[in-house]
């Protein structure tokens, strides 16, 4: 019967057991009209059973499970008003559901829009050259970018340059800019790898030369900086922060709409300085700047929320839905509009940044505190009182 496969599937996707053929049906199954007061049961019971330190469910709890659903699946339930408490019990609310199997691969599989509904982003981006020129970059296209004697090769969605010459006479600088709805990857001339988020920018040379490695960023983006002693890493944002590496891992979001520019740091060590505010930080520190501020204020985020979207996913943690939608504006580049009290701060999940907007909506909408109309790029985002 479908109940009964719908939870063995369930039952090999927490033990992290099944295959990617498995998970797809899965997906399918999940998304059947018929299997919504099964699907509804079997997260609920993972709630009950769920142990929050844990980021999956045990052997014991996960048959405890399985025997309760396959007693029960006639029986109603009340679903409950959030979402969930843990990301791992959401996140097969979605076609993104084994996105955990796909970790820092941005290979997309096919997606059909339907009617009132909006595709995901993609990798793509412009390339500005010293010179003037733009190349428009996209997941498709492999070419190879001679800009004097500097190689620059595009395949795959992400762009490589050739190695470094610390002796180069002429040093050029380029710019790599992705829209709303772009993402692209980068590796600088020393090795460096950035990941760039939507509707953002980073500036660097063709060659990184005399005392220290100098990049500029708007937006978002994540860094694995090449480790080089003797010329230390900087990058520097609109607000003036600089921050200084010499080989680490790390985040920064410095969009203009968000509260405050933050600086997450997963491996090595970081300074931060903005006038005379100076601050170093360690790893899973996250330093925070607001508008306005004179000194950077500490805390220690979920760090696998904070890369969420360098590694294919949106992440959310009890977040106000004005926060959420600001990311699926620019990921989905669409135009949120709102009716009603936003207040709410109800939101929690985990799914494929690979989905259609519906289905995060979709899942947005498990609350029932909101609904979402589509119309084009225009969203609108109602309270239902």
């Amino acid at each position: 019967m479908a109940n009964e496969r719908l939870t063995y599937l369930f039952y090999r996707y927490f033990q992290k057991t099944a295959s990617r053929e498995e998970l797809d049906e899965l997906s399918l199954l999940i998304n059947e009209p018929e299997n919504e007061a099964a699907v509804k049961l079997l997260m609920e019971e993972a709630y009950l059973l769920f142990e929050p330190q844990g980021d999956v469910l045990s052997e014991t709890q996960s048959e405890q499970i399985l025997t309760n659903v396959q007693s029960r699946t006639r029986k109603h339930i009340t679903w409950w008003r959030r979402m969930a408490v843990a990301a791992a019990v959401l996140v097969f609310v979605s076609a993104g559901l084994y996105g955990w199997l796909q970790m820092g691969d941005w290979k997309p599989a096919p997606v059909i829009a339907r009617q009132n509904d909006v595709l995901p982003g993609t990798n793509k981006a412009v390339l500005h050259l010293a010179d003037g020129t733009v190349v428009t970059l996209d997941s498709a296209g492999n070419q190879v970018i001679q800009q004097g004697g500097t190689i620059i090769n595009q395949q795959n969605g992400q762009l490589r340059y050739n190695a470094n010459d610390p002796n180069a006479a002429t040093v050029s600088f380029n710019t790599l800019a992705t829209p709303r709805g772009g993402q692209y990857s980068v590796t600088l001339p020393d090795g460096s790898k950035v990941w760039l988020n939507s509707a953002s920018s980073l500036r660097f040379p063709t060659a990184f030369t005399g005392l220290e490695r100098k990049v500029e960023l708007t937006g978002e983006a994540y860094f694995e900086v090449a480790k080089n002693a003797k010329q230390p890493f900087k990058v520097t944002l609109e607000d003036k922060t600089t921050i200084e590496v010499l080989g680490t891992h790390f985040n920064v979001n410095a969009y203009k709409d968000e509260p405050a520019i933050s600086t997450t740091l997963l491996e090595g060590a970081v300074r931060l300085t903005n006038g005379k505010a100076r601050i170093t930080i360690k790893p899973g520190e996250r330093a925070q700047l607001q508008e306005g501020g004179t000194k950077f204020v500490i805390d220690r985020p979920d760090v696998d929320r904070v890369v969420a979207w360098k590694n294919g996913f949106f992440q959310f943690d009890g977040d106000n839905i004005t926060l959420i939608m600001k990311q699926l504006s620019r990921w989905y580049d669409i135009e949120p509009v709102y009716a009603g009290n936003m207040n709410m701060k109800d939101y929690s999940g985990y799914i494929s940044r690979n989905s259609n907007i519906s289905e995060v909506l979709k899942m947005l909408e498990l609350t029932n505190e909101i609904k979402f109309k589509v119309e084009g790029r225009k969203v609108t985002v109602s309270a239902i009182k």
